[in-house]
């Protein structure tokens, strides 16, 4: 049965979602806050990061993130991030938004692109119950023979 309304093509539009989740470690400090705030010691943190993605079709075997990509993104986080003192990676504070931000700008500038799939934001939370986030704004369409 078929609930979607007679005018709208159901395959027009991008349907499916999957993620990739890569749980790791590492240490940090913000700086400038108050005196006596932990947060601006060197302290610690179990991270997650979530990639997620959107793609009108699936690969094989019926997935949006196939095994390439998860490993993609599992081993530069944990060649980059785990273990690691996030303040001598970041220009900024390590905040979970500068962290989701660090990391959507390496996979859209450096990952191999999927082809079938675009990134739509990354998450990333601390067990404390920090969370950060950024979305990835929708591509460009340019009119045929238009350029950018």
């Amino acid at each position: 049965m078929n609930n979607a309304p007679e005018d709208i093509d159901a395959g027009a539009f991008a349907r499916y979602r999957g993620t990739v989740t890569v749980r790791f470690s590492a240490a940090l400090r913000i700086a400038g806050l108050e005196p006596g705030e932990t947060a601006g010691r060197l302290h610690g943190h179990d991270f997650t990061a979530v990639f997620l993605f959107e793609s009108a079709t699936l690969t094989y075997p019926g997935v949006v993130v196939d095994h390439d990509m998860r490993d993609e993104i599992t081993g530069r986080i944990t060649d980059r991030l785990h273990h690691r003192d996030l303040d001598r990676l970041l220009d900024r504070a390590a905040t979970c938004e500068a962290l989701a931000d660090y990391l959507a700008t390496w996979y859209v500038r450096s990952a191999r692109p999927p082809g079938h799939a675009r990134l739509l934001a990354v998450t990333v939370t601390t067990a404390a119950g920090d969370h950060g986030e950024i979305h990835l704004p929708a591509p460009r369409h340019h009119p045929a023979g238009g350029s950018r």
